[in-house]
């Protein structure tokens, strides 16, 4: 049985159009480009923790109420 890496590769053999090829190729130079590892401190994995809580907690604002804030002023 293949795996979903070869059938990937299978099927890209298989492309003759370069456009949609360069499309592929994009697609991928964009996905290893934003592919990394954040460290955090000690500090911004609490505020972060804080924040989760908040949100569990209903301490936050829709997108309507911060718009309309903005908005009004």
């Amino acid at each position: 049985m293949s795996t979903v890496k070869e059938k990937i590769i299978k099927g890209i053999q298989n492309i003759d159009n370069e456009e949609l090829l360069q499309e592929v190729y994009t697609l991928i130079q964009d996905i290893q480009e934003t592919k990394q590892v954040i460290t955090l401190n000690a500090e911004q994995k609490l505020l972060i923790e804080e924040a989760r809580n908040d949100y569990k907690s209903g301490r936050y604002y829709s997108t309507e109420e911060t718009f309309k804030d903005l908005l009004d002023d």
